[in-house]
């Protein structure tokens, strides 16, 4: 591997760590925020409780007022009684106080409501006052522990930063302005290479690329993805088929422009499963299916060798689009397939 990308390599791996830091040290505003929130969630059934128990005190304090004017009242009209010159202004005296006897008998028991309603009220507000003294330590122990691990997080993301100057320093300055651009783009800027694909888009890479790549020859990019490529030998382990049996269970797919298809040229669609090679063609104009050919106990890369000869590997990330669009490719995804193509 040329050391320009071995240093691009480990300055992806510290690119990635520090954009991780970071994110966690910006998440720390939110996260001492919510911790706060619990806290005030606590406060307020403490609040509550200890609202609803006053409100209950003054309803009872209101009702105990209500009661001493009826007895006043009561009292003032047994005054009038001895005074009463007939008999019906008498009746009249005794219908009164009756009346606020019953008024008397209605607050007496609203008192009582009251004062079972009260036990529970206390009895709820010292389970929010205990819960609360709970809460409040837990929660200045989460605010300590997410205070201490952003230190440590603001630490490492520091170090990474330092590491990131020194590796820049190392690569040269067109292929680091192309990692930039690249990662801004897509994220990451490299992908590494296993059984001949790139791990980023998936595309397997045409046999030439991908022994030039094995023998670290250039940098080279994915042709799908644009993405720069890597290759570690010890990541690459090719199981070798022992007999027949392994292409039957051999399942590969991968969508390409055929330029010696239809008039104009194809998109075309290869894949391997369970021992048949499958090609369907879309024209690369008008997106209408031209071809489709199904070869048994066979492998695409062998079968149609003379298409794939002079191909170019398309990023198409949705699986069974062939499938579901048998006749026509839609005209987004035709206009998506016609921007890979150079010049397009």
């Amino acid at each position: 591997m040329p050391s320009d990308l071995q240093h691009l390599v480990e300055l992806q791996r510290v690119d990635v760590e520090a954009a991780r830091l970071q994110s966690l040290l910006d998440a720390i505003p939110k996260t001492l925020a919510r911790i706060e929130s619990q806290l005030a969630s606590a406060r307020k059934r403490v609040e509550d409780a200890r609202a609803a128990l006053k409100a209950g005190e003054a309803e009872k304090r209101r009702h105990e007022h209500e009661i001493q004017s009826l007895n006043d009242q009561i009292h003032k009209f047994r005054g009038q009684s001895s005074g009463v010159k007939n008999n019906e202004q008498y009746k009249a005296l005794l219908s009164e106080i009756s009346h606020a006897e019953g008024e008397i008998a209605v607050h007496e028991e609203k008192i009582i409501e009251g004062m079972l309603a009260a036990d529970a009220l206390a009895a709820r507000l010292a389970e929010a006052e205990a819960a609360l003294q709970t809460e409040s330590a837990e929660i200045e122990r989460q605010k300590h522990d997410a205070l201490r691990e952003s230190e440590a997080d603001q630490t490492a993301l520091e170090a990474a930063q330092t590491r990131i100057h020194e590796l820049r320093a190392g690569v040269e300055e067109n292929l680091l302005s192309t990692y930039d651009r690249i990662r801004k783009s897509r994220g990451n800027a490299l992908a590494e290479v296993r059984e001949q694909r790139c791990t980023a888009c998936q595309v397997l890479l045409r046999p030439q690329v991908y022994s030039n790549l094995r023998a670290s020859r250039d940098i080279l990019q994915c042709d799908s993805c644009g993405r720069l490529l890597y290759y570690v030998p010890e990541n690459n382990v090719v199981a070798v088929a022992a007999n027949t049996s392994a292409i039957a269970h051999q399942a590969e797919h991968e969508w390409m422009f055929v330029p010696s298809l239809g008039s104009s040229g194809a998109f075309a669609v290869f894949s391997n499963h369970k021992g048949n090679a499958t090609m369907k063609a879309y024209d690369a104009v008008t997106g209408e299916a031209i071809a489709r050919r199904v070869e048994k106990n066979a492998l695409y890369q062998s079968i149609f060798a003379a298409e794939l000869q002079n191909a170019r590997n398309l990023f198409v990330d949705e699986a069974g689009l062939e499938d579901r669009y048998k006749e026509q490719l839609p005209p987004e995804l035709l206009e998506e397939l016609r921007h890979q193509l150079p010049n397009s």
